[in-house]
Order: structure tokens, then sequence, then C-alpha cells
């Protein structure tokens, strides 16, 4: 936006993070629900979550949570996704998965194994959240299913959602 002058706000400093991002504005949490809400049927809606239920072939159902939150001075969102308990996969194994994911990272949630993808609000457009949202369901949907035993780890991720509510 060289030569042109942004709308003052207070937000727009460096410690809340700019208000305006390559000459576009900067979702708010607000705006990101709401996209979600008129895209998807929310699942389940808090003031700084949502969940979002995927269904996949064979009537698979996956899980996807979107919680907001503020670190660094900065808006974030976090996409997240159990996909089985601790005690379904070991360590090592996890890291490897891990390390082959092409959006978001395997985490430990207590004891589920989540798959998760962060992303600053200041760079995020509001049709971008989608596809962290699909890759990570999709992730861990990939992940549950390659268990000797499958066991649908989408009724897990409640301990987070508590956090969250």
């Amino acid at each position: 936006m060289s030569g042109s002058v942004r709308p003052a706000n207070a937000d727009s400093s460096p410690f809340f993070g700019p208000t305006w991002y390559n000459d576009r504005p900067v979702p708010t949490w607000t705006d990101i629900k709401d996209h979600a809400r008129s895209s998807y049927k929310l699942a389940e809606e808090h003031d700084h979550s949502f969940k979002v239920v995927f269904e996949y072939p064979g009537g698979r159902l996956q899980a996807v949570i979107v919680a907001h939150y503020r670190a660094m001075g900065r808006s974030w969102v976090d996409v997240s996704s159990a996909c089985c308990r601790l005690d379904r996969m070991e360590p090592h194994a996890a890291l490897q998965q891990s390390f082959n994911l092409a959006v978001g990272s395997l985490c430990l949630d207590g004891d589920v194994y989540v798959v998760r993808h962060t992303m600053m609000v200041d760079h995020l457009q509001l049709a971008d959240i989608e596809v962290p949202m699909h890759a990570v369901a999709r992730a861990a949907d990939q992940i549950e299913q390659s268990l000797p035993i499958y066991e649908p780890a989408s009724d897990m991720h409640s301990h987070a959602e508590e956090e969250l509510a």
C-alpha cells in the first residue's frame, strides 16, 4: 500500500498486529466464524472455537476444531483433529507420521494424538482456512485408518474442546 493512507486504528500498532496486509483488511475472528458458518454446518460453536465434522466414504466422520487465540501480540487460528489415543501409536512412529504431513503436525493433547495446523490471522484470507481444515481432517482420518485396528478418534478430542470452551 505504498503511497496510500490506511484507516487509523488503535489495533494497528506493532503490538496488536496490522489491520491491513497486502492491501487488504485482515479478517477478524468474527469474519472467520461467519465465513465458516456460511460454508459449513457447524457441529458446535463457542466464543473462541467451532467444530466442523467431515464425512468420508464408508460413513467415517472426522471432527475438526478451529480455535482462535492471541499470542506474541498477534491473532492466531489453530485447526486440529484427533486421530488416535497415545497407546495406539509408538512415539517414534508418530514423529515419522508428523514428518510426512504436508500440512500441520502430529501433536499430543493429553493422551490423544491430534493433527494440528496453526496460522497467523494477519496473513490469512477467509477462503484460505478451508484448505487446512480439509488437509488436517484428511490426515487425521488417514492416520486412524492406517492403525492395525481401526478405532475412530473423533470423539476423543473432547479434552481440547473443554479447554477451549
